[in-house]
């Protein structure tokens, strides 16, 4: 039951991070990359604060409150921030990446997805080799990452910088995979909300120009990354990571890319072509192999 729940919990983010795709490519025609990362951010983090607040009030009335272990607070802080900085990271490079190939929330979303095959590789940097069938699915994955995003003779930069994200989000997703069983889920997700956005804010005032115009023009997908993105999302992958296997939960969070995809063609009527559906073809297909636990199919030894 915990486990399905689980996969329940990472279903739904990746169903609310696929939609939003189509949010972040509709906001950043008039809002800048920065301060739309700030604004969601902190809508984000006020609604999780306000979840818990509530949340700790009524338990308490029904004197059924828990206080936090000992040393709660402490990884809470710590955590939360780390996971925020790379966070940040990922997420601005991301909506930088989506502003510059505005028009393909699908393609941007399938390149995102590719960090679930960038962990066995940080594994060899940690010494931890990978079962074998896993370079394949890397080799395929870049193969599949080629037909996708090659515009003319080189990748664009809105590519690279989706790249470079999904690394960063590999790296969150370790993050929360390390600490996410000591704490509070959403006490961690509003803290790493909280540090994205005043770090978002800082560029946001050093880089950008926003204008109250384009900020109102794109007042509803601030709401819905805020709300449904950040502040849902995040919780149940934080949730969804606490209850199932990290291989399992990241395969089911990557159909974000193919939500994104759907949500594309029936939002914004943008269809891949071709070239773009093999290319997202060949990369989930090294997403899905990449998971499967082939030890399982080996033939048993006969005893004799």
């Amino acid at each position: 039951m915990r486990k399905s729940s689980g996969l329940v919990c990472c279903l739904l983010a990746a169903l609310f991070w696929g939609t939003t795709f189509v949010a972040q490519d509709v906001a950043a025609k008039t809002i800048p990359a920065f301060t739309f990362l700030a604004l969601r951010s902190f809508v984000g983090a006020g609604a999780l604060l306000a979840v818990f607040l509530v949340k700790d009030h009524i338990n308490k009335k029904r004197g059924t409150f828990v206080p936090p272990k000992k040393g709660a607070h402490k990884r809470t802080l710590i955590g939360g921030t780390f996971c925020g900085l790379f966070l940040c990271a990922a997420s601005a490079l991301q909506q930088l990446g989506i502003a510059g190939n505005t028009g393909s929330p699908g393609k941007d979303a399938f390149i995102t997805a590719l960090y679930i095959v960038f962990v066995p590789a940080f594994g060899l940097l940690l010494g931890k080799r990978a079962a074998p069938h896993i370079y394949g699915c890397v080799a395929v994955a870049l193969g599949g990452l080629w037909l996708l995003c090659m515009n003319g003779s080189t990748l664009t930069t809105g590519d690279v910088q989706l790249i470079i994200c999904s690394v960063l989000f590999a790296c969150q997703m370790l993050l929360v995979d390390h600490i996410g069983d000591s704490v509070d889920a959403v006490r961690l997700s509003a803290m790493q909300f909280f540090v994205v956005g005043v770090v978002s804010t800082v560029f946001a005032i050093i880089l950008e120009e926003p204008t109250v115009a384009g900020v109102l023009t794109g007042w509803w997908t601030v709401l819905y990354a805020g709300i449904f993105s950040s502040a849902v999302a995040y919780t149940l992958q934080i949730v969804g990571q606490q209850r199932t296997p990290a291989a399992l939960a990241s395969l089911v969070l990557s159909l974000e890319s193919v939500v994104a995809v759907i949500a594309s063609m029936i939002a914004l009527r943008l269809y891949p072509t071709g070239t773009e559906v093999l290319g997202m073809v060949l990369i989930f297909a090294a997403i899905i192999v990449s998971q499967i636990p082939w030890r399982t199919f080996k033939k048993p030894k006969t005893v004799e």
